[in-house]
C-alpha cells in the first residue's frame, strides 16, 4: 500500500520496551514501571492495596493505583493508614478513575519525545508545564498529544505561542477538572454521608452517581469548547475588519483596550459578620449580573479573583455604559454591599492566556482608590469617550496611587439621574439598605445608626466604636 505520510507528519515512535496497561503486570515489569522495590509492591498486595490474579501476576489497575499509594505517601499518607481506610470505607483505590484509554501502554515520555524531534530546550518546558515528574511514564495517548504539537511546529507555529498555548490548555482543564471533582464531593458525596450512609455502602452510592456521570463530562468540555472557539472567533472578526485603520503591531499580542474593575466593598467585614454563606450568596448575585451585564455591552470577563473582576471592552463607551449598569444594579437590588469600579484605556500585552502590562495594573489601581460606591476612571478614558447623555464627569485633585510614580488626577464617573436618597448603609456589614431592608436600629452618641440583620445590630453593640467611625472600603 501507498504510504500516506505527509512532509508535515511527525515520524512515528518506537513502542519498544512498552507495557500494556491492558493485561495483568508481573512483579518486576510493574516494579519497573512505576520506580519502586519488588518488595515495595509485595508490600503493598501484602496489606491489600494491590491485587493478585491466582498465578501471582498482578492485576491491570495495579499501575493506576501504585500511582495513588505514591501521591498519598508523597502527602503524608501511610500505606497502613491506606489500608485502614480501605477496611473500613470500601476500596477507594479503585473508586479513583481516570479517562485514559485502557488499552494504552506506558512509555518514557522524554524518549518519545526526543524519537519525534524535538528538541531538550521544547521537552524541558513541556516537562514543567505538563508535570511529568508527577505523571511518570506516559501513555500513547500523550505520544499523540507530542505528535500534535510537533505536526503545529512543522506547520509554522511560533515555538513561543505553541507553548503559551500548552499552559494555558493545562491551568484552563486543571481548574476544570478539580471543580467537577470538588463539586461531586461536596454537593453529591458529602450529601449522602449527611444522609446517614458510611463505608462500602456510601462508596457505593457515590459510585452510583460518579461513573455514569464521568462517561458525559468529555463530550460536554468538547460542547463548551466549541461555543467558546465560536464566539472568539466572533471577536477576531472584528479584529479583521479593524486592519485598514490601525498600522501593523510590532509586538505579538498588543492590543488597544479598556480594562475595568469591579469588587464588592466592605465584603471582608461582610463575610467576618454575616458568614460564609451569606457572603457566598452575595457573591453569586454579583458575579450573576456582573457577567449579564458584560455581556449585554459587549465586555469579556477575563478573570474573578475572590469577590473582584477584570473585564475588558474594546470599546470605552461601552466600559463606562457596564459600570453605570452596576451601578443602577447596586441602587435597586436590596441588601447589597456598594461596589469600587476603577477603568483605564490603553495599550495590553496578551501573554499566557492572560492581559498585562501598564494598562491593566493602572486600572486596578484606580479602582482601588475610590471610596465605596464611587466609578472612577483615567482622564485619556474621558477623553476618549467625550461627552455621555447620561454622567458628568467630575475631576478630583491629583493623589498618588500605589505603585504609580506620579499623581494623577482621576475623574469620578456621576450618574445625571441621582442614586436613591433614602438608602441606609449598615455600618457593620457595609450594606446598602431600602427603608424595608431594616431589621434593627440603635441609637448612639445621637445618631440612629440602622442594620440589615440582629447580627449586626449586636456587633455593633458590642464595639460602637469600632463601628460607627468606620466606612466601607
Amino acid at each position: 500500500m501507498p504510504s500516506t505520510h505527509n512532509e508535515h507528519d511527525p515520524p512515528p515512535v518506537s513502542r519498544r520496551g512498552t507495557a500494556a496497561v491492558s493485561g495483568p503486570w508481573s512483579l518486576d515489569k510493574l516494579a519497573a514501571v512505576a520506580g519502586e522495590t519488588e518488595a515495595r509492591i509485595c508490600g503493598y498486595a501484602d496489606a491489600g492495596l494491590l491485587h493478585q490474579q491466582p498465578d501471582g501476576q498482578f492485576e491491570p489497575d495495579s499501575l493506576h493505583r501504585v500511582r495513588l499509594i505514591q501521591f498519598a505517601r508523597g502527602r503524608g499518607v501511610s500505606e497502613d493508614h491506606l489500608a485502614t481506610a480501605i477496611a473500613s470505607q470500601g476500596d477507594l483505590l479503585g473508586i479513583f478513575d481516570e479517562p485514559v484509554p485502557a488499552g494504552d501502554a506506558t512509555v518514557n515520555l522524554v524518549d518519545a519525545a526526543r524519537e519525534l524531534g524535538l528538541d531538550d530546550a521544547v521537552i524541558g518546558e513541556l516537562a514543567e508545564i505538563l508535570d511529568w515528574d508527577d505523571v511518570g511514564a506516559g501513555t500513547e495517548s500523550d505520544v499523540a498529544t507530542l505528535q500534535v504539537l510537533v505536526k503545529a511546529l512543522a506547520l509554522g507555529m511560533p515555538r513561543d505561542a505553541l507553548m503559551q498555548l500548552i499552559g494555558v490548555f493545562a491551568d484552563a482543564t486543571d481548574r476544570l477538572a478539580d471543580a467537577i471533582v470538588r463539586t461531586f464531593h461536596g454537593y453529591v458525596h458529602e450529601r449522602f454521608r449527611a444522609q446517614g450512609l458510611t463505608g462500602p455502602e456510601l462508596l457505593a452510592a457515590s459510585e452510583g452517581v460518579g461513573k455514569p456521570l464521568l462517561a458525559l463530562v468529555e463530550p460536554t468540555v468538547v460542547y463548551f469548547h466549541r461555543r467558546a472557539y465560536q464566539r472568539a472567533n466572533r471577536e477576531d472578526l472584528l479584529r479583521h475588519l479593524a486592519e485598514p485603520t490601525t498600522p501593523p503591531s510590532t509586538t505579538p499580542g498588543e492590543e488597544q483596550a479598556t480594562v475595568l474593575f469591579v469588587d464588592l466593598a466592605s465584603f471582608t467585614s461582610l463575610t467576618a459578620t454575616m458568614g460564609d454563606h451569606a457572603a457566598a450568596d452575595v457573591l453569586r448575585r454579583f458575579s450573576v449580573t456582573v457577567r449579564s451585564s458584560a455581556a449585554r455591552h459587549r465586555g469579556r470577563v477575563l478573570k474573578q479573583i475572590g469577590d473582584e473582576f477584570m473585564l475588558m471592552f474594546a470599546q470605552p463607551a461601552d466600559a463606562i455604559a457596564f459600570g453605570l449598569a452596576m451601578d443602577r444594579f447596586v441602587d435597586t437590588e436590596p441588601q447589597f454591599p456598594a461596589l469600587h469600579i476603577g477603568a483605564h484605556t490603553g495599550t495590553l500585552l496578551y501573554r499566557d492566556g492572560d492581559y498585562v502590562g501598564g494598562t491593566v495594573n493602572l486600572a486596578a489601581r484606580v479602582a482601588s482608590a475610590g471610596a465605596a460606591g464611587q466609578f472612577l476612571i483615567t482622564e485619556e478614558l474621558r477623553d476618549t469617550v467625550g461627552p455621555h447623555p447620561e454622567v458628568d464627569f467630575a475631576a478630583l485633585p491629583p493623589q498618588r496611587l500605589k505603585g504609580i510614580p506620579n499623581p494623577l488626577c482621576l475623574v469620578d464617573v456621576r450618574r445625571r439621574i441621582p442614586r436613591r436618597s433614602n438608602r441606609e448603609t449598615d455600618p457593620v456589614c457595609g450594606m446598602l439598605l431600602h427603608p424595608s431592608d431594616v431589621a434593627a436600629q440603635t441609637t448612639w452618641s445621637g445618631t440612629i445608626f440602622k442594620f440589615c440583620s440582629q447580627t449586626c445590630q449586636r456587633a455593633f453593640t458590642e464595639a460602637p466604636d469600632r463601628f460607627a467611625t468606620a466606612r466601607p472600603s
